[in-house]
């Protein structure tokens, strides 16, 4: 399997810096450390809305290290976690084997050609990873292709960065310190409920919902807010690795500056909004 993402398609951006394996693979410590509790939240949403019966067989696609996978596994016949990062399915494989769990299945592909056979579960998740597919329709068909009649899909994307104040300060005062860097200048994919729903029923789903799920927590203050985020978000670990050390310390040093300044010292409420279609196979 090729590691690099095919062209955009026509009337599409060009591919996401986060559509290949790269960043997924630097990130995956730091992704779990900081992220495996929130995040494990958001699937155990996932899995809820999606209201399969015990005994499913499910698949997981951009599984990362397993949020969902884990869960789904607990209750389901067979689960199959797909990546394209060979070190966040190690994490996915050793999380497994921790919680004794024999049902579990690991993939790496490509969730926009998976190699799985046609009508083969009963239910198909991606969290916050198909929105950056180079071709979202195509992993949207490729959801529909596998899943059985009546099987249920859900994906989940988060909505703009204006909902979240803190994080929508930190990518302002990047772009102002590094305009010439690609991240947190494009518009937010499948940011808005009418994008989700729209792109679900041209793959052919039916029954599509699309449910707003918030999850707040407090930091102790900005700057934890910004070391985690730094080593959890995939796009500035991403960016750590490009620029440099000293670059970085620059970049670094300003948005922890920018966030005091806008928030004060103290510590720090953050709210991050997913959006989560639920979309059935006729």
């Amino acid at each position: 399997m090729s590691n690099t993402p095919p062209p955009a398609p026509p009337n599409q951006p060009p591919p996401s810096p986060l559509a290949n394996p790269e960043p997924w693979n630097l990130v995956r410590d730091g992704y779990v450390e900081e992220l495996w509790g929130e995040f494990s939240k958001f699937s155990k949403s996932a899995l809820d809305l999606a209201k399969l019966p015990p005994g499913s067989d499910v698949l997981d696609v951009c599984a990362g290290p397993g949020t969902l996978t884990v869960q789904a596994a607990r209750v389901g016949r067979r689960v199959v976690g797909v990546d394209f990062s060979p070190r966040m399915l190690e994490e996915l494989r050793r999380r497994a084997q921790d919680d004794g769990l024999t049902n579990v299945e690991t993939l790496e592909a490509d969730g926009q050609n998976l190699p799985l056979p046609d009508a083969s579960f009963d239910g198909a998740f991606s969290m916050f990873g198909l929105i950056f597919f180079p071709d979202r329709a195509r992993g949207f068909q490729e959801l529909f292709r596998v899943l059985r009649p009546a099987g249920r899909a859900v994906v989940a994307s988060w909505r703009p960065f204006v909902h979240v104040p803190p994080v929508k300060v930190a990518f302002d005062k990047l772009i102002e310190l590094m305009p010439e860097l690609p991240f947190g200048k494009s518009k937010a994919p499948l940011g808005e409920p009418e994008e989700v729903r729209a792109e679900f029923e041209a793959a052919g789903f039916r029954n599509v919902e699309v449910e707003v799920v918030t999850r707040a927590s407090t930091a102790p203050d900005p700057g934890s807010f910004w070391q985690s985020m730094a080593r959890s978000s995939a796009p500035f670990v991403l960016m750590r690795r490009r620029l440099g050390e000293e670059r970085w310390a620059t970049l670094s040093d300003g948005i922890r500056s920018a966030l005091v300044t806008r928030f004060g010292p103290g510590p720090l409420e953050f709210a991050p909004q997913a959006l989560m279609g639920v979309g059935t196979r006729p």
